[in-house]
């Protein structure tokens, strides 16, 4: 069997073009997958910090934990659901890392089953949601770190699968109902919105996103709003680093090239990284309005996803140290949308270097072990090689997206206009 032939899913794996006994297995594969990190392993520190974060509020209330408590910054409803969650574990006598995660492991059939509508017009429909379900990041972020972020990607696939079908109203509303979870959920609103053709549709987009986004998070605002948005809408994000100072993701330390440049050049680099620091949100936000206004014309289903896809790459690109790990859960699902060569590549880059530095936290290759980010100051060099090829892999793949999408956009309007075509002519 050729190369060729195997990435076109032909020879021997062709029956993934289908579904038969093969996805029943994928299916049962991946739920008992999930099964074994939801039951028996303990997770990452974000599961503490959860059952902290549902304790206190269950004792203080929302706004009385926001007053104290400076890391707090997750929305109202979300935080309401985890301490509900919290009583449930004390009234059942399950473990409450089972009983946050598992919700969440369940979620991911659901971007599964969202994922492979998208891709309902592919021959490889099938193949994706296998490819998906049985991703190793999927599977760890949903099952065992213990946060809510499987549910941006599957509110933003909702989204997406609304948008897709011309349903602006419903786009903002499945927007919206992410943004009670997690806020991220917003670094997909200018992609969807400039997929709509003509202002009407924009605004009803718009508008079902605000006042739905909003209205769970309203009565606590109401009650205190400084507060709840200092905390909540302007939580500027954790500069994370090793507790020997290794940062877990920068541009800045890939490969020791900044640290190998000549003395004399330091402060004018050091200057930059910290106007880098100053500015983040911006230097993170303006490439992915950018990219969703290059890309308004690609409304099918595929177009949209490369769009997301984008989206999320340049937030993760840009950003200066401001990312923890299951931030990547976000776009696991839209990968498959420019490409198998960008999948593989992301797979194995992040995916290796996340899998060897849960490995190395937990100290096990079944992350059996307790968790223990403080006990590696300093990580082996070879995981700070895989570091930083999947940072440089991200950066890359950012500029591509970038100036991809600016060629097909100089093209599009130097060539002359066809008087005869539609205006809201679908392109991928």
């Amino acid at each position: 069997m050729t190369l060729r032939k195997l990435a076109d899913l032909d020879g021997p794996i062709r029956f993934m073009r289908w579904p038969g006994p093969w996805l029943w297995i994928v299916i049962a594969l991946g739920i008992g997958l999930r099964a074994y990190l939801v039951i028996f392993t303990d997770g990452t520190d974000d599961v503490a910090i959860w059952f902290s974060h549902a304790g206190w509020t269950r004792r203080d209330g929302l706004v009385g934990y926001y007053e104290w408590q400076e890391v707090f910054n997750h929305p109202p409803f979300i935080g309401k659901v985890i301490s509900l969650l919290w009583v449930l574990a004390r009234l059942t006598e399950i473990p409450f890392p089972m009983v946050l995660r598992a919700p969440f492991a369940l979620l991911d059939l659901g971007n599964a089953f969202l994922l492979q509508r998208l891709f309902r017009r592919s021959k490889f429909r099938y193949a994706v949601f296998a490819g998906y379900w049985l991703h190793p990041l999927s599977i760890i972020y949903s099952a065992y770190h213990g946060n809510t972020d499987t549910a941006v990607a599957f509110f933003c696939l909702l989204a997406v699968n609304a948008a897709a079908a011309r349903r602006p109203l419903a786009s903002g509303i499945a927007l919206g109902v992410g943004l009670w979870i997690k806020l991220p959920v917003s670094l997909a609103a200018p992609a969807l919105l400039f997929c709509f053709v003509g202002w009407r549709r924009r605004l009803a987009f718009g508008a079902a996103l605000l006042a739905v986004g909003i209205s769970t998070t309203l009565p606590v605002l109401l009650e205190a709003p400084g507060l709840v948005y200092q905390r909540v809408f302007a939580y500027p994000g954790l500069n994370i680093t090793t507790p020997g100072g290794d940062p877990i993701w920068t541009i800045w330390s890939v490969f020791g090239i900044v640290d190998a440049l000549p003395e004399t050049w330091r402060s004018a680099i050091d200057s930059l990284i910290d106007a880098h620091a100053a500015y983040n949100s911006w230097v993170c936000l303006l490439p992915v309005v950018l990219l969703a206004w290059l890309r308004r014309n690609e409304r099918t289903p595929g177009g949209l996803g490369v769009t997301v896809c984008g989206s999320f790459v340049l937030f993760y690109a840009f950003n200066n140290n401001f990312l923890s790990f299951q931030y990547f859960a976000w776009s696991i699902p839209f990968w498959f949308f420019p490409g198998r060569g960008f999948a593989w590549f992301a797979t194995l880059t992040l995916g290796g270097y996340v899998y060897a530095a849960y490995v190395l936290f937990c100290g096990s290759p079944f992350l059996l072990g307790t968790w223990d980010f403080r006990a590696h100051p300093h990580w082996p060099g070879g995981l700070l090689l895989w570091r930083d090829l999947s940072v440089l892999w991200f950066f890359v793949s950012a500029w591509a997206f970038l100036i991809v999408a600016a060629r097909r956009e100089w093209s599009r309007s130097s060539s002359p206009a066809d008087p005869h075509g539609p205006p809201d002519k679908e392109r991928r």
